[in-house]
């Protein structure tokens, strides 16, 4: 199975479906905060961010997806990213759980994004928080949005801890034909 996973993420393909999973979630996020009207909490705007770590490590492999060093790189930023997103989603379902309880803290209202990645600032319509964590009435499969994100960023977790360990199986020695098909 991980040499599988191993000759899968040498693929471009592999990283190209990253790409998408990201430009996708990104995308859902956009939707339900402009079709569906659902203002995003402060921990929505990070999980969007985190999301777009998804992003980067997809372009990042594709465009060196056959050579081991920006491969690990790639994985290493999914893999980070993915972290970041599960404790974020974390305090997020915790911030929902706490929303009934009026002496309860809530979550902050306003972004505070580094110094030097200033998002909410640079494109507002997407990483600017105009809501209030609170009880959604959106669900799917009886699971709310916090719920759903949590179990993607697990599953980026998994994904990146896959790769990681498919770099201590040795690879299969490919023919010279073998690079004009990936």
């Amino acid at each position: 199975m991980l040499r599988f996973i191993k000759n899968f993420s040498c693929t471009r393909f592999c990283w190209l479906l990253l790409l998408i999973l990201g430009i996708s979630l990104e995308a859902s996020g956009l939707y339900f905060q402009y079709g569906l009207h659902l203002d995003p909490c402060v921990n929505c705007v990070y999980e969007r961010a985190w999301f777009l770590g998804f992003i980067a490590a997809g372009i990042i492999g594709i465009l060196a997806a056959p050579l081991w060093f920006f491969r690990l790189i790639a994985v290493l930023g999914l893999l980070f990213c993915s972290l970041g997103g599960f404790f974020t989603a974390i305090d997020h379902l915790d911030s929902v759980a706490q929303s009934s309880n009026i002496f309860a803290g809530t979550c902050k209202l306003t972004a505070s994004f580094p110094s030097y990645l200033k998002l909410d600032a640079w494109l507002p319509w997407m990483f600017s928080p105009s809501g209030s964590c609170g009880k959604l009435d959106w669900s799917l499969f009886s699971l709310s949005m916090p719920q759903w994100i949590l179990i993607t960023f697990v599953c980026g977790i998994v994904a990146a801890l896959l790769m990681l360990l498919s770099f201590l199986v040795k690879g299969q020695r490919n023919s010279r034909y073998d690079r004009y098909y990936r």
